[in-house]
């Protein structure tokens, strides 16, 4: 049996348990496998829909929004979410590059013209009691596609794989075998990112409850209010989320929750000790893992009472999940256990989409000849198996818990400031647990805020600088290159005397 017929299994055999939570709106397995059906019946009525097409899904946070996934995926169609605050721009851009037929909308669709080139099937309360017969899925057969910022600056397309989801799942289960029906899991990310299928896939197919966060809020008070009221047993977030609340801490006390599960950026050890007297009772777990590896490939997990393993204030990333081979590439003969990492094994995906360049590497590992995935990050690997993240081998940060390529930012900016000298962007911290980024272009003395507005034409929020600096020349290092340090110190320094 495949991964997607257990999740239609699932809906079935639980119907009469709470599948979905979206502030006191509660639904049913029932009443969820219903919202499937009808997204279903809507799109596998389009002319010219068929298997194995990319189906565009704006990702609104509503039942309609996670009914559309699971819609696409038993019709055998290919998962994109679209961020429906993205510029109008990016989103046609997006839709051109997967020749997107159609645009799956969870809510009323006021303007349509958005979507030029797709036809938009709108969902919003769209219920049906009849069940289809399941696509067929083969384990090579692409399940869903993200877009993601590259080394080169150009945003690359992952598709992930039945068979990499599949050891997703598996390889997570085996992690917490303790997990059933009963837990009640708060998602936190945006419906975009690779880390929220942590928090619906995992508890629809135990038959357990998802609880969501309310869209158009302040996301880290959101989720305190949904903590100190529900029942939630399991949390995934940043830690730039939890950090937003580090004022607050003291007023929190959540024994109810029995794992705390971090992931998506570097997770400071100090942000732990200080939250964990918050939940008292959780497990607290650091997840890792690029997105062409699917999701997480390696988790660290401390228990309740136990000292959390870290170096350099940064928390382990743990060990590999069970069918994920890891390769750690040292940087010289002296420290062979500090190297890059590199990920192999069945989440790994079969290759970027629609690309000549591939990033994979051939590595005779445990006498065999295999594929591996070099992740461009700095690790530590200890005695006991443990892996440490120190950090990345090239320009890609993540801020909040989005992987930002600062070649793409800066590239952008370039464009944008043909006059000018250099441009750097660093990602510096703004206030303790949180980052921001910045830019620096070299004898600039023009207005900042319109390139920042420009940008956001064709960029997320999340990629638009909140600083834009000039300074009249670069400072270099020893290699000659631009000193981002220096940099930044720089930065720190005008900020203190503003």
């Amino acid at each position: 049996m495949n991964l997607i017929q257990k999740y239609y299994d699932a809906f079935c055999t639980n119907s009469d348990r709470e599948a979905f939570c979206l502030q006191d709106e509660k639904y049913s397995y029932r009443e969820f496998f219903q919202f499937v059906n009808g997204c279903r019946q809507l799109l596998e009525s389009q002319p010219g829909f068929k298997p194995q097409m990319p189906v565009g899904v704006l990702c609104h946070e509503n039942v309609e929004t996670y009914a559309a996934v699971f819609a696409v995926w038993f019709s055998g169609g290919i998962f994109v979410p679209l961020n429906p605050e993205m510029p109008v721009a990016a989103n046609r851009e997006l839709i051109r590059k997967f020749q997107l037929k159609y645009v799956i909308e969870p809510v009323e669709n006021n303007n349509p013209a958005q979507f030029e080139g797709a036809k938009v099937l709108e969902n919003k309360n769209l219920v049906s009691e009849k069940n289809h017969p399941l696509f067929k899925w083969k384990e090579n057969h692409t399940l869903y596609i993200l877009n993601t910022s590259g080394s080169t600056g150009t945003p690359k397309n992952v598709p992930v794989s039945l068979k990499n989801l599949t050891a997703f799942i598996e390889g997570y289960l085996e992690k917490y075998p303790e997990l059933n029906a009963d837990d009640k899991f708060l998602q936190t990310y945006e419906l975009t990112a690779d880390a929220a299928f942590t928090g619906y896939l995992i508890p629809f197919l135990l038959g357990a409850a998802v609880y969501s966060v309310p869209h158009n809020t302040f996301k880290p008070f959101a989720v305190a209010k949904i903590l100190s009221e529900k029942p939630v047993t399991w949390v995934k977030a940043t830690p730039t989320l939890v950090a937003c609340l580090r004022p607050f801490f003291s007023s929190f006390h959540l024994p109810q929750v029995r794992h705390f599960h971090f992931g998506g950026e570097a997770l400071p050890a100090d942000l732990v000790s200080a939250w964990r007297l918050c939940v008292p009772n959780a497990e607290i777990s650091n997840g890792y893992g690029p997105t062409e590896t699917s999701v997480t490939a390696a988790i660290y997990k401390c228990s309740p009472g136990e000292s959390v393993k870290a170096k350099n204030n940064i928390v382990s990333i743990g060990q590999p999940f069970k069918e994920v081979e890891i390769f750690v590439k040292p940087l010289s003969r002296k420290k062979e256990n500090v190297g890059e990492l590199y990920i192999g094994g069945p989440q790994v995906m079969i290759g970027y989409w629609f690309s000549e360049k591939q990033p994979f590497k051939m590595l005779n590992v445990n006498g065999k000849r295999q594929k591996f995935y070099p992740t461009g990050d700095k690790v530590f690997w200890d005695n006991d198996g443990l892996l440490y993240f120190l950090g990345r081998l090239n320009d890609q940060v993540k801020i909040n818990g989005y992987r930002i390529d600062l070649v793409e930012i800066e590239h952008a900016v370039r464009k944008l400031t043909p006059g000018t000298g250099n441009v750097a962007a660093i990602a510096t911290e703004k206030q303790e647990g949180l980052k921001q980024l910045v830019v620096f272009i070299e004898n600039f003395n023009g207005n900042g805020k319109k390139i920042t507005e420009q940008m956001a034409l064709h960029f997320p929020s999340y990629k638009i600088p909140e600083k834009i600096v000039g300074v009249p020349e670069f400072p270099l290092n020893r290699s000659g290159k631009t000193d981002k340090k220096k940099l930044e110190a720089y930065f720190l320094s005008i900020q203190n005397h503003d």
